[in-house]
């Protein structure tokens, strides 16, 4: 059988019909409606990013925040949650000037994680270097681990 081109694809109208179905079904479940100027990370992907680790005596939470000030940066612990809050503020720019393409975000963000472990908020640290904030926790002491001597009789 021989199909003439009209200009019109039945079977790419049919998955794009498909598609639009698949979407719609996706949009169903999802509730909330971003708006057009709401900052990139907001519901797309978790910013700041974080790297978490561990010594003997203390997590060590890293999170690249380039563009920042330190005034600009509320840190705050609640029990084993540590919670970084900020806002990014806008390049002062030029009334005149224009963009061609404007890809860094700005606007307020938080980002909250639990540690695995008690930490003791006395001994909490922070650095900001090169675009990277370093929060040190140090653990509670019983938390920490603790070699024990076996003594023979």
């Amino acid at each position: 059988m021989y199909l003439r081109r009209t200009g019109r694809d039945p079977l790419r109208d049919e998955f794009d019909r498909l598609r639009r179905e698949v979407d719609g079904l996706f949009n169903v479940f999802s509730s909330e409606r971003k708006p057009w100027h709401s900052p990139p990370w907001q519901g797309t992907r978790l910013f700041p990013l974080l790297n978490v680790s561990e010594t003997g005596d203390s997590f060590i939470v890293s999170a690249e925040i380039p563009g920042m000030q330190t005034d600009d940066l509320e840190i705050k612990i609640e029990g084993e949650t540590l919670t970084l809050k900020g806002e990014r503020k806008p390049d002062d720019v030029e009334d005149e000037a224009s963009f061609h393409r404007r890809e860094r975000a700005t606007g307020a963000f938080q980002r909250s994680l639990t540690v695995p472990g008690k930490i003791d908020a006395e001994k909490v640290n922070a650095r900001y270097k090169n675009g990277v904030l370093t929060v040190t926790l140090a653990k509670d002491k019983p938390a920490q681990p603790r070699q024990i001597t076996v003594e023979a009789d």
